[in-house]
């Protein structure tokens, strides 16, 4: 009987045996799996980003370097992060060179009412519910609570917000995507570096969707035809302190205001890991709603004032500033006209006519604000606007600095 009893236990206490192996982890030589270097190779990418996120807060620079016959466009972002408090406190600029064709310009900085476009460096604020900006040298920053997609603006003001990183539009957005991973020591430090492979439908992510739109069409999610090439470095602990990528291969959408591009890339630092937390503008700095303070241009009233930039792409969206402050624009009129559309030049030159009417006879307190005599400005809509949702609206006035 002890014989027959003896194999079911022994097979009890293999069993146990067996599951405490497998339970114990580690690696063979005893010591602690490492959080992305004992991954597989393929999943290390993704680890390093957790490994990243995970050390709670960092400083991040990224270039965007546009190469063209006329010269690099570059964008410049930098900030510091909070992954754990979803913050980022940042800035994002522009260096153009002259001949760049405007087509070109209006596509990577977008248009605003008069001349000029949107100033080159923008800062932000990024918070959970949140995204603060302010353009140039305004006096203010524009808050946009919730979804700016309320305000109509598309994702021009979300996608400074990112779905891994609190600040948006960088390649940490795009490295969970990675395969076809192959790693490397990084040497001495005990880090490594990686070469990975993006599908378009992958990499098509960390851009707005207006940049999107001058880029590939190849959008299928498990399409190859345009991969695009990305780097990665990470330090000993796996966090990611560099990664590049050539994005060359998504300029090939026909028609394009990109169609003069020849390559596209992108470099990424990061670092400062665990060290000083976003530093967010303190109450004491003037702050607007944009909800109640962005407009379209439409409906500021006569005499009243404006400045051009929102942030947004929408042209015709202002923000209503008072007179007695610093402000870009004073309108002096608005025409109306019939739910028939004309035709574009007869719209353009109606548009004309009432604009030039009514600078004559308004008062000289809103039209000598202009920079230059009998300069003025004014905007219609065009067909397909024409009579929508309420009587077609031109708008005139004048840029005042």
């Amino acid at each position: 009987m002890i014989r027959r009893e003896l194999p079911p236990l022994c097979a009890v206490v293999v069993a146990a045996a067996l599951l405490l192996t497998a339970c114990s982890g580690g690696a063979a030589d005893g010591k602690p799996a490492h959080p992305v270097f004992d991954a597989p190779v393929g999943q290390q990418p993704r680890q390093a980003l957790l490994a990243t996120q995970a050390a709670g807060t960092a400083r991040v620079t990224q270039s965007l370097t546009f190469t063209s016959a006329a010269g690099d466009t570059v964008q410049t972002s930098s900030g510091r992060v909070d992954f754990a408090g979803g913050t980022a406190v940042g800035s994002t600029g522009w260096t153009l060179p002259a001949k760049l064709p405007e087509r070109a310009k209006d596509a990577l900085l977008g248009t605003r009412l008069g001349e000029g476009r949107p100033p080159a460096r923008v800062r932000s604020v990024v918070e959970p519910d949140t995204i603060r900006l302010r353009a140039g040298e305004a006096g203010y920053w524009l808050r946009y609570d919730g979804a700016s997609a309320a305000f109509g603006s598309d994702d021009a003001i979300d996608a400074l917000r990112g779905a891994e990183s609190p600040l948006g539009g960088t390649l940490l957005e795009i490295v969970s995507g990675a395969q076809n991973v192959e790693e490397s020591p990084a040497g001495k430090g005990g880090g490594r570096t990686y070469r990975a492979r993006l599908t378009a439908f992958n990499a098509l992510r960390m851009f707005s969707e207006d940049l999107r739109a001058e880029l590939t069409s190849d959008i299928d999610p498990n399409g190859t035809a345009t991969p695009v090439a990305l780097g990665l470095s990470v330090d000993d602990e796996g966090r990611i302190v560099g990664a590049e990528a050539d994005f060359s291969a998504l300029l090939d959408r026909k028609g394009s205001a990109l169609a003069g591009t020849t390559g596209l890339r992108a470099e990424l630092e990061v670092g400062g890991f665990g060290t000083s937390a976003p530093v967010l503008p303190p109450a004491s700095e003037r702050t607007l709603d944009a909800k109640r303070f962005t407009t379209a241009v439409g409906e500021v009233k006569d005499g009243a004032c404006a400045d051009l930039t929102t942030g947004t792409r929408i042209l015709d969206l202002v923000v209503s500033v008072p007179c007695t402050g610093p402000h870009e624009a004073r309108v002096f009129a608005h025409a109306k006209f019939g739910a028939t559309y004309p035709g574009d030049d007869k719209a353009q030159r109606m548009a004309g006519e009432a604009c030039g009417e009514a600078y004559a006879s308004a008062p000289d307190a809103w039209t000598g604000e202009g920079g230059e005599k009998d300069h003025y400005w004014y905007t219609w809509p065009g067909r397909g606007r024409w009579g929508v949702g309420a009587e077609p609206v031109v708008s005139c006035f004048v840029l005042t600095r």
